[in-house]
């Protein structure tokens, strides 16, 4: 029998005080064997020795890409004015991601679609082996349609797709089918999907490059000013824009200002102004040319462009290229940029002259040579300007002619009598009717009356209520006077403005009081319109 133990009090009351103890509770940290220390420390290195120097110079040193060729597969000089010389490399690097891709293009070239009911369901997928049996139904059947100048209505991938079977057709097709079959793409679908512009132009550029094809015919200059905006080598499409291809480039890509971002250019306007401004820079294109000073000082200089032949396509390596170009750059030279521009405003300016628009845009440095050029044309080609007010002309009755003023001759001798007989009868009627002594004292000379003439003011100041609101804005039509740029915009801190707001304001109340704007704002500089300078002036004054 086991031996009962006596009850310890003390013991007792001690577990119970325990029992609330929450450190008793949690569990015991374990014991960290060392510490590490964070503190920095002075390492040395051993000597470097010169050969692993030289070595690893070697390393570094700048090597040619090692995925391309070093020498050209072919090398040849385009029929083009702006092209000098195009080095076709092969893609080294070897990948055969796209090689399922390739075959199945070539297994379905030659299977004709029958017609089904199309499917919509095929957006971003542009590989066979993604297509479902009833999407590659509907893309054989627009793919016939399409081969036989009937175009379908069918969604962006299917396009995509059959852009990327086309280039990698080469051997199956011949390369002018392939590039007319992407121009017909991009000009058969562009306006329904706007994203065919981020790429088929270029892709049209490198197969034209590829296979030593000219640039294509696009049927209008619209079409070719758009496939020049989305390619990076623009002078390719040059040859494509007509007789006057080099002067709608400039004006398109070599401009500070768009003429055809004006406020002026809409309506009627439009055709003239486009055929006015390409005619004249076409003009002096063709002088100058003839003269042997073709933007003599345009500085025009050799580029060299590299291309990665159908980026973002599904190309092989046995397909892709890089491809080098040697051109003369029309876009890159500053100095034939202001040059253009400065053509470009003055004939603008001739234009709003000829419209009867009194605003005008600043012209910087036109050379003599060419405002001459463009003064002998200008004139046979702009609208003559029509009167603001036609009088017409009142037929008068006949009995206002007895009313007229004899006509005769002045004679002093005549004058003299009329006035002698006028004061004849002066004196005679004073006699009969009797005067006081005072009255007749003095009959040598009559005392001429005075005339007051009233002056007017001038019409453009009649309303003195709405020219006093122009008071507060003297200070800055003072500095635009003077041309003082930093007096402008002082004035307009004193006004609490904007710059540009103090122009509106003062533009507003122009319109109410004389119908037009008096300033205008030409590349950062307040000017006055050039009519109403003399206004100015009197304001001012």
């Amino acid at each position: 029998m086991q031996e009962k133990r006596p009850f310890d009090e003390k013991k007792h009351e001690s577990e119970l005080d325990d029992f609330w103890d929450i450190s008793e509770l949690i569990p015991k940290k374990r014991a960290v064997h060392g510490r590490h220390s964070t503190e920095t420390v002075e390492i040395t290195l051993p000597p470097v020795s010169k050969k692993s120097e030289l070595a690893d110079q070697k390393a570094n040193a700048k090597l040619p890409p090692p995925s391309f060729a070093d020498q050209p597969l072919l090398e040849y000089v385009p029929e083009h004015a702006m092209l000098h010389r195009v080095r076709l490399f092969a893609w080294k690097s070897d990948f055969g991601y796209y090689d399922a891709f390739v075959r199945d293009a070539v297994r379905l070239y030659p299977i004709h679609g029958e017609r089904c009911e199309r499917v919509s369901d095929f957006y971003r997928m542009s590989q066979y082996s993604q297509m479902s049996r009833p999407q590659l139904e509907w893309y054989l059947w627009w793919r016939e349609n399409f081969r036989n100048g009937v175009i379908l209505e069918t969604d962006y991938g299917y396009l995509l797709l059959y852009a990327n079977e086309l280039i990698n057709l080469s051997d199956k097709l011949l390369p002018t089918t392939v590039l007319d079959l992407l121009c017909k793409l991009w000009i058969s679908y562009r306006e329904d999907y706007p994203q065919l512009d981020l790429f088929l132009p270029e892709w049209i550029c490198h197969c034209a490059l590829i296979h030593k094809l000219p640039s294509p015919s696009f049927a209008s200059a619209e079409l070719t000013s758009a496939a020049m905006q989305h390619c990076r080598l623009r002078e390719f499409y040059l040859s494509s824009l007509g007789e006057d291809a080099f002067a709608r480039a400039l004006l398109a890509f070599c401009s500070n200002y768009d003429y055809q971002k004006s406020k002026f250019y809409q309506g009627e306007h439009r055709a003239l102004f486009d055929r006015v401004i390409t005619g004249a820079m076409q003009s002096v294109m063709e002088r100058t040319e003839r003269d042997g000073k073709l933007f003599s000082s345009a500085n025009l200089r050799e580029h060299v462009i590299l291309l990665d032949a159908y980026m973002g396509a599904l190309c092989p390596a046995k397909t892709k290229r890089r491809i080098e170009v040697s051109y003369c750059s029309f876009s890159r030279s500053h100095e034939l940029r202001f040059l253009v521009t400065d053509i470009v405003k003055y004939t603008e300016n001739r234009l709003r002259q000829a419209v009867g628009i009194r605003s005008r845009l600043t012209v910087y440095a036109l050379p003599p040579l060419i405002k001459d050029i463009l003064d002998g044309y200008l004139p046979s080609v702009l609208p003559a300007r029509e009167r603001a007010h036609v009088v017409q002309e009142v037929q008068t009755p006949d009995y206002e002619h007895l009313y007229d003023a004899p006509t005769s001759t002045f004679s002093f001798d005549e004058a003299e009598e009329i006035e002698r007989l006028s004061w004849d009868t002066t004196k005679r009627l004073v006699e009969a009717f009797g005067s006081d002594e005072e009255d007749r004292a003095d009959e040598s000379e009559p005392t001429p009356m005075p005339i007051t003439v009233e002056l007017q003011e001038p019409r453009s100041l009649q309303n003195a209520e709405k020219a006093d609101a122009l008071m507060p804005y003297l200070p800055f039509l003072r500095a635009v006077a003077v041309s003082d740029r930093e007096a402008q915009r002082e004035a307009a801190r004193s006004l609490a403005r904007p710059t540009e707001l103090v122009i509106d304001e003062i533009n507003t109340l122009a319109v109410e009081l004389y119908g037009d704007i008096l300033l205008e704002e030409n590349d950062g500089v307040c000017a006055v319109i050039e009519d109403y300078a003399d206004l100015l002036a009197d304001l001012l004054a």
